[in-house]
């Protein structure tokens, strides 16, 4: 089950990337890597500005990262099922530009750092039809790992 898993996520994940060849990082990558730190931030319905919680736990893997230079970080923006595809496409890959440029504006070199999207999130609580758990699916997932 877990390589199904896997594999269905990893058809759904290329599907929503952005153009990874471009990149000196390989967000795909992750699906195969244990991070060394995840932070995962939420955000307000259509909305792609940081909250208070999120800028602490930015921070919070600024330190961790800041100390280890050969780590790279990925951003993965997401959005729930409300509203329009193609505008949530875009909402989550602001989103994700979002935690980019603020570890950028902490001193994290840019080029350490990819940015993808999923649009409307896989494998979430809107997708399932869980609607108390709906604004969980407005997230980045942020993580550092080591290649």
């Amino acid at each position: 089950m877990l390589k199904f898993t896997t594999v269905m996520y990893t058809a759904v994940f290329s599907l929503y990337t952005t153009n990874l060849a471009a990149s000196p990082i390989d967000c795909t990558k992750i699906l195969d890597l244990s991070p060394i730190v995840k932070k995962v931030i939420y955000f307000d319905s259509g909305k792609s500005a940081l909250t208070a919680d999120a800028k602490k736990k930015m921070d919070d893997m600024v330190e961790v990262v800041t100390g280890n230079p050969s780590l790279k970080i990925c951003a993965v923006g997401q959005a729930d099922k409300e509203g329009d595809p193609e505008a949530n496409k875009k909402l989550s890959l602001k989103r994700a530009g979002s935690a980019k440029s603020y570890l950028i504006k902490k001193g994290i070199y840019g080029k350490r750092i990819e940015t993808v999207f999923r649009g409307e999130a896989y494998g979430s609580f809107s997708f399932w039809g869980t609607v108390d758990k709906v604004d969980e699916d407005r997230r980045v997932e942020v993580s550092a790992y080591s290649e």
